[in-house]
């Protein structure tokens, strides 16, 4: 990650572009169908996540269209902001998802999923997800490989927002 870091600062590539390769990687390190990266903004309860890039192994294709998924209510993000991630083994009973499952993960196939929030000044400003189209159990190495990615990029919004 710390290279497309550098592609990104020399103009090698686009952050967009940074995303995507890093996509790639989890998404085969982890053996999930889905990899994407989020930002969130908006004030809490309605917040909109907007797709920056992803990765879907399935059909081997790299995910830049624009998506756009609103929150209802606060919950997913409160437990992001205190805990920083959230393991769901099973999306169509969780009732934290229960919105983005109706929208996004059941159209998908999106069964089981973890995610990882990325910070600037306390606040979630992005996310990582993992979904899988399958039952799964998520280990303890694959969630803590998506919380280093995170805190990687919480470090470099921070890089950057000092600049």
């Amino acid at each position: 990650m710390r290279d497309h870091s550098l592609a990104v600062e020399l103009g090698r590539m686009t952050e967009t572009e940074a995303a995507a390769a890093v996509a790639r990687a989890m998404q085969q390190s982890l053996a999930c169908a889905r990899v994407t990266f989020w930002n969130v903004s908006g004030p809490l309860g309605r917040r909109v996540m907007r797709r920056v890039a992803g990765c879907d192994g399935r059909a081997d294709r790299a995910l830049a269209e624009p998506l756009e998924l609103r929150e209802t209510t606060g919950e997913f993000f409160n437990k992001l902001r205190e805990t920083g991630f959230h393991v769901c083994p099973d999306s169509a009973g969780d009732p934290l998802l229960r919105d983005i499952f109706r929208t996004h993960l059941q159209p998908t196939q999106g069964v089981t999923m973890i995610v990882a929030s990325f910070h600037v000044d306390e606040q979630v400003w992005g996310l990582i997800s993992c979904v899988h189209d399958s039952p799964r159990r998520w280990t303890a190495a694959e969630i803590t490989a998506l919380r280093k990615c995170a805190s990687e990029l919480s470090r470099r919004r921070l890089q950057l927002a000092a600049r």
